[in-house]
This record gives C-alpha cells, structure tokens and sequence, in this order.
C-alpha cells in the first residue's frame, strides 16, 4: 500500500542520463514521450514522488540534453568518463549523494517509460533501513534501486560497464526486493522497435 504521508526530506534522486544509446542510434533521454522527453518524464515522476533533491547525470549529447530540461530545477553533474561505462556515472552520483547527507538515494535509468510515482513511494515506503532496496517482477529485478547511505562510500568507487548492481554479483552489498506485480517496469527502451512499440501502446 502506498503510504498517504510524504517520505522523509532526506531521500535523494540521481537519474543515469550519460549513455551512449548505441542500439536506439540517438540520445534516448531526448525521445518525446508523454508530452515532453524521456529524461523530463522521470524528472516529473520523481518530483511527483515528494523527491525534490535531484541530480541528472550528463555525458553522451550534454549540452542537448541540458537544454532539453533545463526548466527543471535539478542538479546537473558531467560524468567526462561516461564512455568508460555506467559505473562511472554511478560513482559521479554517490559521491554528489554523499555531499547531501542524504539517508537514501535512488538511483533511476531515464528509459524505464512506464515508471510511476506510485512505484516510486511504495519502493521507498518498504525497507528503509536496507542497503539496497529494488523491485523485483516474478523473479527478476529491475529498476530503480534504493541505497543507503552505508553503500555510498562503496557505490562512489565504481567504474566499469555495469552499475551499481555489480556490488550485488560479487556479494559485497545483498539487496533486498520488493515484489511488484506490475509487468511494466520491466519496459525499457533499448532499439528503435522497443520505442515503436510503446508509442504504440
């Protein structure tokens, strides 16, 4: 159930915005989609949550992608070694977290099209002590991911392809799931025909 109080001021937001979308061959964050961009839309649903500390992480197409949301009132942090893979951007944000003093931060993709603020607060409403909180759909994980603040001294040392769920297949942080049974979290926009499909929809 989603709780009908706001979660505590001390929650943060950092979107992943730095990717080189090889696949879709162009900036995903800059797609249209419900009236604005991908990378607008998690902006507006993570404000729609009651988080209103957030960073967007910026790399590939930066300056576009600025501009592109820069009525938005987020913080913006340019990753110059988001070639290296999203492990970078990931430490770009745990430290920008760590600086907050912030209990929690969530850590978004900005192409998971059918996130909701509902899922966000339920997310946030379950576990709040976890080191890592996710969703998981059946038996698979996905996105978004809440980490404590424990995790950040750990999350701001990564690099490499993957994120911070790398942390998660060598054991060294054991997250905690929540089930959802909501099949559109795991929707994401990888290739032209995956965006085809939603717009569609």
């Amino acid at each position: 159930m989603v709780p009908n109080e706001r979660h505590d001021t001390t929650v943060v937001a950092v979107i992943l915005a730095a990717g080189l979308s090889r696949r879709l061959g162009r900036s995903k964050q800059l797609l249209p989609w419900r009236g604005t961009t991908l990378l607008g839309y998690t902006i507006d649903i993570v404000r729609a949550a009651g988080i209103t500390d957030i960073a967007v992480v910026l790399g590939h197409d930066a300056v576009a992608v600025r501009l592109a949301v820069a009525d938005r009132p987020v913080v913006f942090i340019e990753n110059a070694d988001y070639a290296m893979g999203q492990g970078t951007s990931v430490a770009c944000g745990a430290r920008w977290a760590q600086q907050r003093g912030c209990r929690r931060v969530v850590f978004l993709p900005c192409d998971q099209p059918l996130l909701t603020a509902t899922h966000l607060l339920t997310l946030l409403a379950a576990h709040p002590s976890a080191a890592a909180c996710m969703p998981r759909v059946g038996q698979q994980p996905t996105s978004p991911v809440v980490w404590g603040a424990q995790a950040l001294e750990t999350l701001s040392q990564l690099s490499g392809p993957t994120g911070g769920r790398q942390l998660f297949a060598a054991g060294t942080v054991v997250p905690t799931f929540v089930d959802f049974d909501a099949p559109e979290l795991l929707r994401d926009i990888d290739t032209p025909e995956d965006y085809a499909a939603l717009c569609d929809m």
